[in-house]
């Protein structure tokens, strides 16, 4: 019941369980692995069924009730801030975790949540400052459990502690009060202090499938099938970049421009390739970059199926039999030659490069590419 929530990790899930059932809780925990893969959402159902005082199949019991609406008195849940968020701000995020614990609420990936399209504030850095660590962690450290058997603190992102802080922090790691556990979680667990480390039990997350994924998106955002494989293919093992995805209105657009480009360059289409570039070219650079990797993505498809057949487990899925074509087709096409060429577009539009410029020469260079072998620079240097 506790862990129904939790999409993948079995391993960490079975680990944890074995650790409620037995009852040899370590006082620190630390979870860590890419972004998205559920560290956050196990770190909550651990602590749920930590405190649980005995759930039936018919009914769950009152502490179960409190920790899934995240305002059960002995766990306490901790967000980086910024210095200049609002009064009451991080707990208005943290309960919306009652919804979906996945979601992308804190201040670090969603600077603006809830802010119209249009708003322009900008957070500063989110951190754990020495005296969040000492005045507000310490004070609940000190205070037995009030309700459930553990006072539970998980603390999210623990890779944000200055260092003064993490050396805070270390001093009530070192002599945690009674019934004490702590649960961090990180994507960057070099960050943190070794002595951090060396005092933590760690568990590591595995990347999600493409298929856990697509399940997921199908059965909690009722995704359309065909574009869930494609998203779960695409979103590199997790599930937050994977909601960023299905949210990202333009993906499907994207997709079909990507087609029109590869198209436009190869049958040398000037005109409806310039008309093609001026459109993108109104884009943001990020949504030029997402472009880009489609296009690179594509490309790679393409390769895997040209060595593979069958057997490739390719991203586009749903454009199996365009990837088909353009193997059939384009049989001396330069496909490492082409990958190499939006790559280094991909590199440039980090710079302040003329975007417009950039995908006309790119347009000319791939059409070369599809055509014979070929450098794969998408600018020559110049020689004297």
């Amino acid at each position: 019941m506790h862990w129904d929530n939790i999409i993948g990790q079995k391993k960490v899930i079975n680990l944890l369980q074995r650790t409620v059932d037995s009852g040899h809780v370590s006082h620190a925990y630390l979870f860590h692995g890419l972004d998205g893969t559920g560290k956050r959402a196990v770190a909550l159902a651990f602590a749920q069924a930590l405190q649980c005082e005995g759930c039936s199949t018919e009914q769950r019991c009152q502490s179960c009730k409190r920790s899934s609406k995240v305002e059960h008195p002995d766990i306490q849940f901790l967000l980086a801030e910024p210095s200049d968020a609002k009064a009451g701000e991080a707990a208005r995020r943290i309960a919306l975790l009652a919804e979906d614990p996945y979601a992308a609420i804190d201040f670090l990936r969603a600077p603006n949540l809830g802010a119209s399209k249009s708003a322009t504030k900008r957070y500063k850095q989110a951190f754990y400052s020495i005296d969040r660590i000492n005045l507000h962690l310490r004070q609940h450290v000190m205070l037995r459990p009030s309700m459930g058997t553990y006072s539970i603190i998980i603390i999210t992102d623990a890779d944000t502690m200055r260092e003064r802080a993490a050396n805070a922090f270390l001093k009530l790691l070192e002599e945690p009060g009674p019934n004490t556990i702590f649960i961090l979680t990180t994507s960057r667990k070099d960050q943190l202090l070794p002595t951090i480390l060396s005092r933590c039990q760690h568990l590591s997350f595995e990347v999600l499938s493409p298929e856990t994924i697509s399940n997921a998106l199908q059965a909690r955002k009722n995704v359309d099938a065909n574009l869930a494989d494609v998203i779960g293919n695409m979103s590199q093992g997790s599930y937050l970049h994977a909601l960023e995805l299905t949210q990202n209105e333009s993906l499907r657009n994207d997709r079909d421009r990507v087609l029109s480009f590869l198209r436009f360059a190869f049958m040398r289409k000037f005109v409806q390739q310039t008309d093609l570039i001026a459109e993108i070219s109104q884009s943001s650079r990020d949504g030029i970059r997402n472009l880009l990797r489609l296009l690179l993505n594509w490309i790679r498809d393409v390769a895997l199926y040209r060595a593979m057949g069958e057997k490739a487990l390719i991203t586009n899925q749903d454009q199996k039999e365009e990837i088909m074509k353009f193997n059939r087709n384009l049989q001396n096409a330069d496909l490492d030659a082409m990958v190499r060429l939006v790559e280094e577009a991909l590199l440039l539009t980090e710079s302040n490069v003329h975007t417009t410029l950039l995908l006309v020469n790119l347009s000319s260079r791939l059409g070369q590419a599809m055509r014979a072998p070929h450098n794969g620079k998408l600018f020559n240097p110049l020689t004297m």
